[in-house]
């Protein structure tokens, strides 16, 4: 059985282990001065670690090549993992790559991100962040890594979900291959200490480096458990990830260590070493630096300090307890020791091989070493220390700013102050909160609120606990967390509004969750509450909430009254105030969408009062969601998509671009369409927003289908089921888009089943969403006689498909074209007529519907079909849709005398000259029409002769008005 940490200080790992794998390592440290009481046995060569070498080589050599990775290096303490990424620093630098490296700390468990964000501080030293454009959407997300060198924003608050740290690992990726284009290696080691925010942040790099300049080595200890080595058993096999798992070295290694490390070994020496090291490097190093036979790595720091006198020691248990890397300029104010005496004992310690000097400071050489100093000193002398360190630490850094404040709560909790450390933990989390750092978040508030038990600040603590882990997603836990706190709580009047505030945040979390039960039972326990006390605000939180609540129920009348409740009220706040507003517009957006934009405007003023950039992007998403069924409008989609860019709303970003794909379909402007739908895709695989890209997959489907392509259209529906099999409306949106194709493409007989049967799967669901091919459809069945196109009409008129003012239109000729069969002179104009506007920037799908008409108005007298077939065939003729423009021709001959006939021109020349004069190249009339070039070739120079016109352009030009 393997042993590590404070475990391996009092006896050798492997101890009572069987048998010893090959591999291990030999630290190469700089060289320092030998007093004789430690002698040289720092290992100046690596050894047995070939396959490993060669792997990490292999690895760089990807990254140079564009194909980045991430190499996942795992063992016991003391196995070699920092001394093997070392070497990969050597290789890289060999090769004039750049190399960064973050470690973990014990602390690190509190402070989110602290490896990333130690590695990209030491490359923005070298390398200032860069003014580039394509970086602006991302930079919000890097200000909780980088606090100070970007521009702090909404993103952090906009960020707190499921898909915050894809965002925040997207935005890193894109920094790290922006400064290091042409390689770069990132170290993070000792990951078994760190937060679960950075293990999921590092999990992202890991997956998504591959494709980039990138190289990422990661080191952890795989025992005991932490999420770090659950993260590397879950990683294996992953593509562009490497594990390297470090085994003990075998005996033939270990003497061949023992000759690099001395030398001068006698047979004795190295049998000693042999025998007790068990095959550990660092172990073979500690026992070449102790005379005798220790028993444990703490039995040779022991016997090292003997050596130190008393203040010395003093100074080296205070380094101790600041931690494993110490800034050494607080040690004279944290040990009580003069500066001569504190440079004496880190001198004394570099020496004796406990610490070791970098240029910039100091740290201990290992992290069992630092264990070791710590588990030597009585307990009564390291309470001692850690006192007197934090006090040194207030007194230098006395805003706590960056990692501080975690060094802190670790001094305090040392030192036995349980009340300071939990305050400091409680800052620690909330921190984390702000950040989107949830899961640390959590678990900081979890250990702040055991240390402030007794203390009227628990509850602070537990408030915000429970709010972590309602934006996590975790509601149960939430609401076990709330019901323990108001338990306690009991009926005390002084607590009234701290239960009040824990039933308004388990209600909210509930919302979220679409608990609606739930959510209702901590209402009605925060209404009741509310009834006894005076401040406002809560009672507003309170009936917002409420209205929330209603609404998800379909009560919209009840929603839209308690919302405008909340707003007679003097006591809402702005950001209840804007959410209130949105209720009202939400309530009434499906029966009055004039009423519905007046209240978004009115959120939109207040947000931008207020300054609450959240509140504002969701206004202007509201209010461009009405000008899209009113007008297809875009400038206000376009507005709120540019404003989510600019705070890293990019999930927003990506929802916003399928809003603006629908959008280009009904002004028929595909290439715009499409190049959202590209944007849509490359959010959604960068964020793992699946949903997303399956809808944007069926949305491009709907494109192809609108430019007759078959073939592209059922390609892309195949990929976007694919992406999400589960979602039904999706499976009839693209049937009936593979039936748009087959109509498009003017094969009508082979467009009816799919159609069919998509539309058919859409009305099963009662909200799906109300796109065009829904109200194309019962068009269709009219014009073709059939005889349920009436209960098709009803159908999407029930299911609220007219909300999409196109959709009216498309329906209206419908109803038009069923009436004009039941011989009701009149009434089908007046049909159309009416909806005259509701193909506001829709023109295309206009001339789709007066084409699909056009036959049935022809025969039954009403509307003006040869017009409609004109302005059709000439659309249908510049987007490219041939078959349908030559059906329009055809359908021309019956609705058109020959006006040229007079001149001798026959009824197929007067087709040719029609096309001619519309624009149309000779290849272009002879698709229409479905000629060969060479006869449409022909008919032109017969035209040219019979009009007497010199070239095509004045017969264009003079046959526009012909003289019969």
């Amino acid at each position: 059985m393997r042993v590590t940490g404070c475990r391996q200080i009092d006896r050798f790992a492997g101890r009572r282990a069987g048998g010893r794998r090959p591999g291990g390592h030999c630290p190469a440290l700089a060289p320092v001065r030998q007093t004789g009481v430690v002698g040289d046995v720092l290992c100046p060569v690596l050894v047995g670690r070939r396959a490993e070498i060669q792997a990490l080589e292999s690895a760089l050599a990807g990254a140079l090549a564009g194909q980045g990775g991430c190499a996942v290096i795992t063992g016991e303490a003391g196995i070699g993992k920092s001394r093997l990424i070392r070497e990969l620093a050597r290789m890289a630098a060999g090769r004039q790559v750049l190399v960064v490296t973050g470690r973990a700390v014990p602390a690190s468990a509190t402070a989110p991100y602290r490896p990333v964000t130690e590695a990209l501080l030491q490359l923005l030293r070298r390398h200032p962040l860069p003014d580039d454009p394509s970086l602006a959407p991302w930079l919000p997300h890097l200000a909780a890594l980088l606090p100070g060198a970007v521009a702090d924003g909404p993103a952090a608050r906009l960020g707190r979900g499921a898909d915050s740290q894809a965002v925040r690992g997207e935005a890193v990726l894109r920094l790290l291959c922006r400064l290091g284009p042409d390689g770069l290696v990132v170290a993070m080691e000792d990951l078994h200490w760190a937060d679960p925010d950075t293990v999921s942040l590092v999990e992202y790099l890991a997956d998504n480096a591959v494709g980039q300049p990138v190289l990422f080595a990661c080191s952890l200890r795989t025992e005991p458990s932490s999420p770090a080595s659950e993260l590397a058993r879950r990683q294996r096999g992953r593509p562009g990830i490497v594990h390297l798992p470090l085994g003990r070295l075998s005996e033939r290694e270990v003497v061949e260590m023992i000759a690099a490390c001395s030398p001068g070994a006698g047979d004795e020496e190295r049998s000693r070493v042999g025998r007790a090291s068990e095959g550990v490097p660092l172990f073979v190093e500690e026992l070449l630096a102790s005379p005798g036979v220790p028993e444990s790595i703490s039995e040779t720091v022991r016997g090292r300090l003997a050596g130190f006198p008393e203040g010395e020691r003093a100074v080296l248990e205070a380094a101790a307890v600041l931690g494993h890397r110490f800034e050494w300029e607080i040690l004279s104010a944290a040990s009580g020791q003069a500066p001569e005496m504190v440079s004496r004992a880190l001198a004394r310690a570099v020496d004796r091989v406990l610490l070791t000097a970098d240029g910039t400071g100091f740290q201990f050489r290992h992290a069992l070493i630092r264990e070791a100093v710590l588990m030597s000193t009585l307990p009564p002398r390291l309470h001692q220390a850690a006192a007197h360190a934090l006090a040194a630490v207030d007194a230098a850094h006395p805003d706590l700013g960056g990692w501080w404040r975690d060094v802190a709560a670790d001094l305090a909790a040392r030192s036995g102050d349980r009340s300071r450390a939990g305050r400091l933990l409680r800052d620690s989390g909330r921190h984390s909160l702000e950040v989107g750092a949830l899961a640390t978040a959590a678990g900081t508030l979890r250990r702040a609120a055991g240390l402030l038990e007794g203390s009227p600040e628990r509850a602070g603590a537990e408030l915000m606990l429970i709010e972590t882990l309602a934006l996590a997603g975790r509601v149960d836990e939430a609401a076990a967390a709330g019901t323990r706190l108001i338990g306690r709580l009991g009926d005390d009047p002084a607590t009234t509004e701290t239960r009040i505030e824990a039933h308004l945040r388990l209600a909210q979390a509930a919302v979220s969750a679409s608990r609606w039960p739930m959510a209702r039972h901590h209402l009605q326990a925060a209404v009741r509450l509310t009834a006894a006390q005076t401040d406002p605000s809560l009672s507003a939180r309170a009936a917002v909430l409420s209205a929330e609540v209603a609404l998800a129920g379909d009560d919209l009348d009840g929603a839209r009254r308690t919302a405008e409740q909340v707003l007679a009220t003097d006591g809402a706040g702005p950001d209840v105030r804007c959410h209130a507003l949105e209720i009202v517009g939400r309530s009434r957006r499906l029966r009055d969408l004039s009423a519905a934009a007046v209240a978004f405007e009115a959120a939109l003023a207040t947000a931008e009062q207020a300054d609450l950039p959240v509140w504002r992007l969701r206004a202007l998403h509201e209010l461009g969601t009405v000008d899209m069924f009113e007008r297809v409008d875009v400038d206000r989609l376009l507005e709120a998509r540019r404003l989510g860019e600019q705070m890293g709303a990019l999930s927003t970003v990506a929802v916003l671009d399928l809003q603006l794909m629908a959008c280009f379909t009904g002004r028929w402007d595909l290439e715009r369409c499409d190049a959202h739908g590209g944007s849509a895709l490359e959010l959604a695989a960068r964020l793992r927003l699946d949903q997303v890209a399956a809808k944007a997959l069926a949305m491009m489907a709907g494109s192809a289908s609108m430019r007759a392509d078959v073939t592209t259209t059922e390609e892309l529906a195949a990929r976007a089921l694919a992406a999400d099999p589960a979602d039904p409306m999706l499976a009839g949106f693209c049937r009936a888009s593979v039936g748009m194709a087959w109509f498009m493409a003017g094969d009508t007989a082979a467009a009816l089943l799919p159609f069919a049967e998509g539309t058919a799967a859409l009305s099963r669901l009662p909200n799906a969403e109300p796109i065009s091919i829904r109200a194309l459809w019962p068009l269709i069945q009219a014009a073709r006689g059939d005889r349920r196109a009436a209960a098709g009409i009803e159908e999407v008129r029930r299911l609220g498909v007219d909300a999409f003012h196109l959709n009216r239109g498309l329906i209206a000729f419908a109803q038009a074209v069923l009436q004009g069969r039941s011989g009701r002179p009149g009434l089908p104009d007046a049909i159309v007529a009416g909806q005259a506007t509701t193909f506001a920037n829709c023109e295309a799908w206009a001339d789709l519907a007066r084409f699909i008409a056009a036959p049935r108005a022809l025969a039954d007298g009403w509307g003006e079909p040869a017009r409609w077939l004109t302005a059709a065939r000439d659309r249908f003729t510049r987007l490219g849709l041939a078959q349908l423009a030559a059906r329009c021709t055809e359908l021309l001959r019956d609705t058109s005398p020959n006006p040229w006939a007079g001149e001798g021109v026959t009824d197929r020349e007067a087709e040719v000259l029609r096309l001619v004069i519309a624009g149309l190249a000779n290849k272009e009339i002879a698709a229409a029409l479905r000629l060969s070039p060479r006869t449409v070739e022909k008919h032109v120079e017969n035209l040219l002769r019979k009009t007497g016109a010199h070239s095509r352009t004045e017969l264009a030009v003079t046959s526009r008005h012909p003289r019969t």
